[in-house]
This record gives C-alpha cells, sequence and structure tokens, in this order.
C-alpha cells in the first residue's frame, strides 16, 4: 500500500519503552490517578477514503471493503450514525463528488472539522496507496488520490504537510481525533509526540499495496522523511486529542489481503478482528498489542502515535464499560483457576497464611475478574479429603485447568506453601539443585513426593495452547526463578528490619540425602548469581526449559514470584488474620488501584507495600517484554479524558 521511492528508505523512530509505557508514573514508581479524567460526550463524525483504483495497473482489491467494514463497526458499536459519516471511494457506482480525488479529500477534512467542538468525536480512516515525494530539502510522506497516476506530483497528492494545514491545524482543543491509516509509509504519518512502535517477531507474508511513483517525483537530494508528524514532535499539538493508527513502519509495507472471505486490508482486518475479541471494549495501547497479535504472519508491525503518553490508556473511541461487569467481558472465553494452599497442619514444618491466601484470592477472582465458583478449583486440608493436596491430586489439578482450554480463555495458578530445593539428577542446573513446590505427603520420599520443576513444565507450561492466558502467582520460597520465562523483572533494594509480629518462611529443609548439590557443579549455590555461561540466568529453578531458547515465546504466561531465589517468602499476620505477605501485598495493591492494573506497575505497588516491613523482593516473569504492559487477568477500567485536553 505505498508508491516506492527508488533508492531511498526513510526512518523509523523508536520511542524507548520509558516514554511509552502508556501509563503515568510518579517518582515512586505508582500509577498517577491525576490522569485519570472524566468523558465529556459529544457528536461523532466519520470520514472513510478507500481507494482500490479500478481499471489500473495498480489496482488493489481490499481498500474500498475496509472503509465499508469500518463504517459497519463505527454505527453497530460506537454510536455514530449514518448521516455524520462520509465515504469517498472509487466503486463504479460511487457519484462523482464521492469519488476519492485529492479536492473531494481535502473537502472531506473540512466537512470532518466543521462545527467540531469540545467533546466531539471525529474518525478518519484512509485506505490506499502511500508513497513519499521529495522536496529540495527532504522526503515528504503523501497519500495517493484517485488522479495520482495521471496527474503530476505534488499537484495530485496529499502532502503531508497538506494533512497538518488541512486538518490537525484546524482542530479546536479538546475535541479527540482518532485516525487510521492503512497504507504505506504510514509509521510516522501523524509525527505525534508518543509513539508505539512494535518490532517484528515473526517472519514476513505479504502481499504490498506498492506502487512505482514517477520518476520526476524521486529526483533531487533529500534528507530523511520526518513524515506526516514532522511539525508535531515540537508539542504543537500537545493540547490536542490524537490517536493516530499506522498500518506498519517506514520501511514497511501495508499488505493488501484476502481475510475471512474478502478482501481488505490486513491491517484494518486485525484492528476489527481485535475490537470484536474483546467486546468493542478496548483501550488504545491494548488494541494495538491484539492488532499486531493478529497480524503475525504478516511482516507488517502497526505503530500508534498519540499526544500524551497517558493517552495510551484511555478507551477506544471513548467506548467506556458501563458497568464493571462489562469491563470484565472485555476478555471474552472461560476464565478457570486451580488454587493450593497447603499449611501442614499437626507437622514440624506447619504454617498458618497458606490456605487464607487461597480463600482469599477465591473471593477477589470471583467478586473482580468475573470467575465462577464451579471454575474455581480449591486443593487444601479445609476441603473434603479427596481434595487434599498430595501430589497426585495437584498433577489432577493442572490437568484439570487445561483441560479444553482455547485460545482466548484465562487460566490462573496459585500456590501457597513450602517451596524447596533438592539435589539435581539431570547435572543441568546451575547450582547443582532442583527447584520445587512440596504437596501435602511431602513426608514421604524425595521426588516421589514433591512436584519438581520440570514437572512444573511437563504438565502446564508446555501443555499450554497459544492464545491461552495463563498467570500464576507463587507464594513460597525458592520462587524467584519459578518459571523460568524469557523475561524477568526482579525488583532489588535494601533489607530492612522484620516486624514484631507472627512470621515463618515458607522453606522446607529436604531430607538430607537428597540436600545437597549435584557433584557434576561443585560450586553450588554460589554459581546462581555468577553464572559463567551465558545460557543461564540468576538461577534455573521452574524456568529451566526455557533457558536459551525462545520455545515459549508465543505463549501468554505471567509467573509472580513471592521472593528472590536467594530470599524466603513471609508467613505473615497482616489485616487481622494470618496470610502470606506476598499474596497480603499483592491484594493491597490491587484494591488500591480499583482491580485494574498493568502486571508491570502492579510488581511495583507490590514491592512498595513489603518494603518498609520485610526483606523479600517479589518477581515477575513473563514470556514477552511486551507483556509487562498486559492488564492483570485483562480487567481494564481504562482512562477517560476530559474535554480541552486538561488533566482533571
Amino acid at each position: 500500500k505505498w508508491l516506492e521511492v527508488a533508492g531511498t528508505q526513510a526512518c523509523c523512530s523508536i520511542t524507548p519503552p520509558s516514554t511509552a509505557m502508556g501509563v503515568a508514573c510518579s517518582s515512586n514508581g505508582q500509577v498517577d490517578d491525576t490522569q485519570m479524567v472524566v468523558d465529556v460526550p459529544g457528536k461523532k463524525k466519520a470520514l472513510l477514503v478507500g481507494i482500490n483504483y479500478l481499471g489500473t495497473g495498480s489496482a488493489l482489491n481490499g481498500c474500498i471493503n475496509d472503509v465499508v467494514n469500518q463504517k459497519e463497526v463505527l454505527i453497530s458499536h460506537y454510536g455514530f450514525e449514518e448521516e455524520n459519516i462520509l465515504m469517498l471511494n472509487d466503486n463504479e457506482n460511487e457519484p462523482k463528488e464521492r469519488r476519492p480525488y485529492k479536492r473531494a479529500i481535502l473537502d472531506g477534512f473540512k466537512w470532518l472539522y466543521q462545527g467540531a467542538k469540545a467533546g466531539d468525536l471525529l474518525f478518519f480512516q484512509y485506505s490506499g496507496h502511500g508513497s513519499q515525494y521529495q522536496t529540495w530539502s527532504e522526503n515528504c510522506d503523501c497519500l495517493c488520490p484517485l488522479e495520482c497516476l495521471e496527474q503530476p506530483w505534488p499537484g495530485s497528492v496529499i502532502l503531508d504537510v497538506e494533512i497538518h494545514k488541512h486538518f490537525y491545524d484546524r482542530l479546536p482543543k479538546g475535541c479527540k481525533v482518532v485516525a487510521v491509516f492503512d497504507c504505506c509509509h504510514s509509521g510516522t504519518i501523524a509525527n505525534l509526540s508518543v509513539k508505539r512502535d512494535l518490532q517484528p517477531e515473526h517472519k514476513p507474508k505479504p502481499k504490498p499495496r506498492y506502487l512505482q511513483p514517477p520518476k520526476d517525483a524521486t529526483s533531487g537530494i533529500a534528507k530523511i522523511s520526518r513524515g506526516m508528524r514532522r511539525e508535531v514532535v515540537s508539542g504543537r499539538y500537545t493540547d490536542h486529542q490524537l490517536w493516530v493508527f499506522s498500518g506498519c513502519q517506514d520501511d514497511q509495507t501495508s499488505a493488501d489481503a484476502y481475510c475471512d472471505g474478502q478482501y481488505q486490508g490486513a491491517f484494518t482486518w486485525a484492528m476489527i478482528k481485535a475490537l470484536k475479541h474483546d467486546v468493542w471494549h478496548e483501550t488504545y495501547v491494548d488494541l494495538l498489542d491484539q492488532i499486531r497479535g493478529n497480524l503475525r504472519g504478516y511482516s507488517q508491525i502497526p505503530a500508534l502515535t498519540t499526544t500524551h503518553s497517558s493517552y495510551l490508556d484511555a478507551w477506544y473511541c471513548g467506548q467506556v464499560p458501563s458497568s464493571r461487569s462489562q469491563a470484565a467481558q472485555a476478555a471474552q472465553g472461560r476464565k478457570k483457576a486451580l488454587l493450593v494452599g497447603i499449611n501442614y497442619r499437626g507437622t514440624r514444618n506447619e504454617l498458618r497464611g497458606c490456605i487464607n491466601d487461597i480463600n482469599n484470592q477465591k473471593v477477589y477472582l470471583m467478586e473482580n475478574f468475573g470467575f465462577q465458583a464451579s471454575d474455581i478449583l480449591m486443593l487444601s486440608e479445609d476441603e473434603s479429603k479427596e481434595n487434599w493436596p498430595y501430589k497426585k491430586r495437584i498433577i489432577e489439578g493442572f490437568a484439570w485447568l487445561l483441560q479444553d482450554a482455547k485460545e482466548g480463555d484465562q487460566l490462573f495458578l496459585q500456590y501457597s506453601g513450602h517451596g524447596s530445593q533438592m539435589t539435581d539428577k539431570t547435572g543441568t542446573e546451575p547450582s547443582g539443585l532442583s527447584d520445587c513446590i512440596c504437596p501435602l505427603d511431602c513426608d514421604q520420599p524425595w521426588p516421589a513426593h514433591i512436584i519438581l520443576d520440570t514437572e512444573i513444565h511437563e504438565y502446564v507450561y508446555d501443555k499450554l495452547p497459544n492464545g491461552v492466558k495463563l498467570t500464576a502467582l507463587f507464594d513460597c520460597c525458592h520462587s524467584g526463578t519459578v518459571s523460568n520465562l524469557n523475561v524477568s523483572r526482579e525488583l532489588q533494594f535494601g533489607s530492612v528490619a522484620a516486624p514484631e509480629q507472627y512470621r515463618a518462611t515458607r522453606w522446607m529443609p529436604p531430607p538430607d540425602e537428597v540436600s545437597k548439590p549435584n557433584e557434576v557443579n561443585p560450586s553450588g549455590i554460589a554459581e546462581c548469581t555468577t553464572p559463567s555461561s551465558p545460557e543461564f540466568k540468576v538461577s534455573s529453578g521452574f524456568r529451566r526449559a526455557v533457558q536459551g531458547n525462545r520455545e515459549y515465546t508465543d505463549k501468554l504466561v505471567w509467573v509472580y514470584s513471592g521472593c528472590q531465589d536467594e530470599q524466603t517468602s513471609a508467613d505473615a499476620y497482616e489485616d487481622g488474620q494470618y496470610q502470606g505477605a506476598f499474596s497480603w501485598a499483592f491484594h493491597k495493591a490491587m484494591a488500591e488501584h480499583g482491580w485494574s492494573m498493568k502486571h508491570g506497575p502492579l510488581l511495583v505497588s507490590i514491592r512498595n507495600i513489603l518494603r518498609p516491613r520485610y526483606t523479600q523482593i517479589p518477581a515477575l516473569s513473563t514470556t514477552n517484554s511486551d507483556n509487562f504492559q498486559r492488564y492483570f487477568l485483562s480487567r481494564k477500567n481504562g482512562l477517560r479524558i476530559v474535554s480541552g485536553g486538561a488533566c482533571a
């Protein structure tokens, strides 16, 4: 979907992750609620331009379908009225005044912003060819109206500066604009202050919307293009509320494809599919993430630009869920949870808070995240004996959790109890020790009655279907690397004295015969913190199966650990009951933020709650760094943007 200029290449400006997190953070790492403001409803208008260049040597197939499909979505799900949607396309039955010539598109911009005021929502989509035109000083990105194939450039194309002049510059303060460009050279088409560029993780499979421009449009010496956002990086539009989706990066092509039984733009198809999957309620940044996932198999990587980083968390097109239950529905699919809590009653290793951990968790899952009691399996000494947490029953619980799981399902696993280590019999652990969790029957011979790290992988991670989300919490000792996933966020800070109240460690000493490191690795545990091989991270633990490879990259797994490898997780007394310090801090952080937090900020909040009173440092591991910015159990409250662009 672009007009390529031979011998030139546009640059792609990548915003560092710290500026593109999509959430406003204060200096202490907590979410800044000053950005969570209230929407003011207003009029909704849309300009939709789709050009297939029918009857030419540069014909496309899917652009008209793009805007027809988008129109149906806007009317059916976002409250747009048909009389407030202007369609410009080159269908042979379309009257001449509605055909997408340059003058008609510029007049369409005027129609779109005419009479607009604070609180209004304007939507613009362009599907067609994109290109660049070289001036004496730079490359200008441009859109390609219908007449550009026959008439001289730049008079027959729409340059980036013209989009600014005829559209962005005319917008009143407080008027919200969503723009979608499903064309090539759209990665910098808005040139706004905040950009979320996503890097490719898949092999190309495009059918590009490609058109060779006239030779006289490529002459001269040009600087690198600054794209259609060229005036905005200076902060020119910081008082505006603009969100611009781009179908691809500057050096890529947007595919004209065949999807779901019809020709359409791959990006537009992926966008509508993502919105439909989330019941038409989605935040901008999460919508971008879902689009990227839907585009696997294509080489194009979409981008999102906006005027304020906090706007990344606003609801798409202002579609705010009307209730907590409606927000929970934004993540379709079945929800199941396996909760294991073991107090080891009547033994020398007795704990007091583990069963309370999972009882509390069950309440929170049902009240705040839409889980049903019938889809939660509880294994503890308080349950009937067939559900006591012996090793065999826990492994059966793993199978129950994964049974019939399919894309879109949300699974939750919590283990609260003792953790330990035993001699590694395989010679593959850098410490010479294998991590394990301790079922109720662990007083019998090891390893037959414990669950090793390798067994967690075998029974859970290895069998997890792609597209199924799994969130796991391990409130036990030696849980810092309990998952061994690709990306780990382990936050460090200094030790502080423990509170003067009950506290026991959730660590069980192994039997003497399996307590020593494997002699294959004589340096023992010290090697965990000073690995000699780049294959190994701080420690292998339950994450060992994915060390040095990308086996789980395509899986959606988040694993919270109560402490680092060299630490202990506290069994404590908080808020009038015995419970795990980590589990207590976890729920306290969620409650303070309305039960809607992204995984990364949630970890920071848990750390801040634990820090004054406990030495343990929680960790979070996941399969992809982007996953830190997904919402815990997909519960998205989102942000509401105030009229006028101010943050109330």
